[in-house]
């Protein structure tokens, strides 16, 4: 019943593996859960044991998520053996050298290296070593009680128990692949100068503007700009998001007044401030809660009878997970960076499609890709042939589309309140002063949480900055800085729509 879809709304959040957040599902096969398993993680000081928190904000700090990161978390150790505190990505000092931690044999992935990672990864942020207490962050996993709205969705709707990333890697290049099938051969996230304002390859939005198929991209007004404007699509693109981008209040709207477009990208809250993504170290809750408020306004849309909700992760983050990516086909012939060859998978995310044509708790065990996605929307809405060859080879999301008439049910689901905590004084002055661990509180505490700047904001300002001559290095590092920043500099290179209103 997949052709009664007209309309399709795409939700991707950051950084957590199908163990971390579904990994408890009641109703998926034992095998492809976690659900029971006694699972304990070797470091070089001990041992981590993967189980339930109700700590909302675990892991902290964040774990590696460089191709280096994920080749020890995959295969258990570092290679060669130096490698172990290095930096994963070369932009950074003393960075890891080849193989990059990737075994010169056929090994298959033990998938029992993670807090192996971790304790090296921990060292090369901290510049020292971590508490066992800190250690046991990284086996840290969320149950149905404790993350309750995706868990719901997923039990709801149709849940993927074998979707993995495209590249065992960190965001940009995985995020990359969703929009061209394709990273460019690029395998980390270039922090310091732009991912992609050069970006030259066709995307899913060159697509849809050359077949006149109305879609627009909702983004968060704290943010001010969108994440796929600023790091996907490229200087050649001003114009495209000036007539196609807008705040998550205009979707909200346009939902209610059913006038959504055959096309929505929504970005959560994922650059300053009060962010909604699900990056560790972050609260959850928060993006549970823009999840909720997401699929009430898709389901009590007068467009609910023909529209389906997809919910997707960029990739794991460096979050457990048990199984082992497999072989994947190469999406072109351009070299890839640190030697790979984008020839096998990333970890395993969750992914859950959304729509009246879906049964209640469909379970679809085969394996499916982020660019499932693009192969679907291409041949859906007429767009045209394969990007490359991964998308070629990505199999349709079709069998998701398994009622023959539009169910009810479930129009509304509520996400547990929650209220971050407030800063002492001196935890104040621990989060934004001089204090070697302040960033372990930064997400714990309410100012510090208003004030967070992520990574991909970061990465964000760095580009602006490059883009305006200014030294990267001189960006602000608390989010209502970022945002008087970036307002006095992003219209010069975008233009007034970025404008904050």
């Amino acid at each position: 019943m997949i052709d009664r879809i007209e309309n399709w709304v795409v939700l991707m959040f950051e950084n957590r593996s199908f163990d971390n957040l579904l990994g408890h599902l009641p109703h998926i096969p034992a095998e492809d859960g976690i659900r029971d398993r006694d699972i304990v993680l070797p470091y070089p000081k001990g041992t981590v044991r993967v189980a339930p928190t109700s700590d909302f904000t675990a892991p902290l700090p964040d774990p590696g998520e460089g191709y280096g990161n994920v080749n020890v978390q995959m295969f258990g150790k570092n290679i060669p053996e130096s490698n172990g505190g290095k930096s994963p990505y070369p932009l950074f000092p003393d960075p890891m050298e080849a193989p990059y931690n990737v075994p010169t044999d056929a090994s298959k992935p033990g998938m029992a290296g993670f807090a192996e990672d971790y304790y090296w990864n921990f060292i090369w942020e901290k510049e020292r070593e971590p508490t066992d207490e800190e250690m046991q962050q990284i086996g840290a996993v969320f149950t149905p009680e404790t993350a309750p709205v995706i868990n719901r969705l997923a039990e709801e709707y149709a849940v993927f128990t074998h979707w993995h990333c495209e590249a065992p890697t960190c965001t940009f290049p995985n995020r990359s692949f969703y929009h061209c099938a394709t990273s460019l051969g690029k395998i980390d996230n270039d922090n310091v100068v732009s991912y992609a304002w050069n970006q030259e390859a066709p995307n899913l939005f060159d697509l849809l503007t050359k077949k006149g198929t109305s879609w627009k991209t909702y983004f968060a007004k704290g943010d001010v700009v969108p994440d796929c404007a600023i790091n996907l699509a490229g200087l050649r693109h001003i114009k495209m998001w000036h007539e196609h981008s807008a705040h998550h209040e205009e979707f909200f709207s346009a939902a209610k007044a059913g006038t959504l477009p055959t096309y929505s990208w929504v970005e959560p809250q994922m650059f300053l401030g009060e962010l909604a993504d699900y990056h560790p170290p972050t609260d959850i809750r928060a993006a549970e809660e823009f999840l909720a408020k997401v699929y009430n306004a898709v389901r009590q849309s007068p467009q609910w009878d023909k529209t389906a909700l997809i919910v997707l992760f960029d990739e794991h983050g460096g979050c457990y997970d048990h199984v082992p990516p497999p072989a994947a086909p190469i999406p072109d012939d351009i070299p890839g960076q640190q030697d790979f060859k984008f020839d096998r998978f990333g970890i395993r995310v969750p992914a859950i499609v959304i729509s009246p044509y879906t049964k209640r708790g469909t379970v679809i065990t085969d394996l499916f890709h982020t660019t499932s996605v693009l192969r679907t929307l291409r041949d859906q809405l007429d767009l045209g042939p394969a990007l490359t060859r991964r998308d070629e080879a990505a199999p349709s999301l079709a069998v998701a589309f398994n009622r023959s008439e539009p169910r009810q049910g479930l129009d509304h689901i509520e996400a547990p309140p929650y209220e971050p905590v407030e800063l002492t004084a001196a935890e104040k002055q621990a989060a934004f002063g001089d204090a070697p661990d302040a960033g372990l509180l930064r997400h714990k505490k309410k100012e510090a949480h208003k004030e967070f700047v992520s990574q991909l904001g970061e990465a964000t300002m760095r580009n602006v900055a490059r883009l305006t001559g200014e030294d990267p290095a001189d960006i602000p590092t608390t989010a209502s800085e970022a945002r008087k920043w970036l307002i006095a500099r992003v219209p010069k290179i975008l233009g007034e729509h970025f404008k904050a209103k």
